[in-house]
């Protein structure tokens, strides 16, 4: 059973992401104050930043603004080739055009000397995973909010030819306002091209607790719908709290979800509707052809028994209108700036028009912090 690992090079060495003490006050002066790092990973840091500065709005009227960012930092120099040229080059392509209330809003794009550094809205209460393990599995009924709100954000993204490809609970923060947003999209891909042709995925990428079982054979892969599947391993994590499938060896772990060998918690059980037990069945299908797409999820039984979440908002119903993006759109301007490596040069990775921005790099939040 072969799996070909899209993130070998990537996982065995953590790259020199920490900012000097120039480079801090180079930020500092056009308004990033960074503060303590958050999180690490293998090719990135994660500080907290304040940023102090002028904006324009969408109605063109220019504020001060005080933000708590949280910035991630990448080593260009350092991370392998195949890093820098595939995933990371896909990953500034699609922040800087997607926009929608449930994923994390990207706030600018900086190039820094050989770092790359995305300043984004900070996830106050942390990732879902934290949040669980440290208050236990959801009721039902939060689970239907918060698992409402992904879908729907899934369901963007697969509406603009964009898979995530690494759906789990780390990539799922939570704010204050205790809404969910999807992040880190790292191994995000346009899975059509510029002509609307379905483009396959051949590799392995993500977490293989989180996998569909045609990722871990081996086999080409539509990744939409193994986005459904890592959704429906969320979903029962939210309500088990544990994993479906627990082993990391990769037949072991194959072999179980092809039998559905997956059980709810015998606690648990009694608490949750024949409707969820019915989703996560549905999402958790082995066979990728008959297993329910992001569509059929968002008109399921179970979302339907709650008639107030039917019916998209608003702020959903207008992300569907932000829909003019397209596969590499700034691939050519960002391997531009990455060749220039101009030292303790600050320069703007996404385009102004981008941006619609005023001053060196602010990208308004289209919708209200939620």
């Amino acid at each position: 059973m072969a799996v070909k690992a899209e993130d070998t090079d990537i996982s065995t060495k953590i790259l020199n992401c920490k900012l000097t003490d120039e480079e801090k006050a180079t930020l500092a002066e056009r308004g990033y104050k960074m503060q303590t790092v958050m999180n690490e990973g293998s090719c990135s840091l994660v500080y907290l930043a304040n940023y102090e500065g002028t904006m324009t709005d969408e109605n063109a009227v220019q504020k001060n603004v005080s933000l708590k960012l949280a910035c991630k930092v990448m080593e260009t120099e350092q991370a392998p080739k195949d890093f820098v040229q595939k995933f990371l080059l896909r990953e500034l392509d699609i922040i800087a055009q997607i926009s929608h209330p449930h994923i994390i809003h990207t706030h600018s794009i900086l190039h820094l000397n050989t770092k790359i550094l995305v300043f984004m809205r900070n996830a106050e209460y942390g990732n879902l995973c934290d949040y669980i393990t440290n208050y236990g599995g959801l009721r039902e009924k939060q689970a239907r909010l918060w698992f409402r709100q992904l879908a729907v954000g899934v369901d963007y993204l697969h509406s603009i030819n964009i898979a995530h490809r690494d759906i789990k609970c780390e990539n799922i923060l939570i704010t204050s306002s205790l809404n969910v947003k999807i992040c880190d999209f790292g191994f995000a891909r346009f899975c059509a091209d510029s002509k609307g042709k379905a483009v396959f995925s051949t590799t392995f990428c993500g977490s293989v607790a989180y996998a569909a079982p045609e990722l871990i054979k081996g086999t080409p892969y539509v990744p939409t719908y193994s986005d459904v599947w890592s959704l429906g391993v969320v979903l029962y994590i939210m309500l088990n709290a544990v994993m479906p499938f627990r082993t990391e060896n990769l037949g072991k772990i194959w072999s179980l979800q092809i039998s559905k060998t997956y059980r709810f918690r015998t606690a648990v059980i009694p608490t949750l509707s024949k409707e969820v037990i019915s989703l996560v069945s549905k999402m958790l299908e082995p066979n990728w052809v008959a297993r329910a797409t992001i569509k059929h999820v968002l008109k399921s039984e179970w979302f339907a028994t709650e008639p107030s979440i039917i019916d998209f908002t608003e702020m959903e119903e207008a992300a569907l209108q932000h829909t003019n993006i397209k596969p590499d759109a700034n691939i050519k301007m960002i391997k531009k700036i990455f060749k220039s490596n101009k030292t303790n040069k600050l320069e703007l990775v996404q385009k102004e028009s981008i941006l619609r921005s005023a001053g060196i790099s602010f990208s308004p939040d289209l919708y209200p912090p939620t």
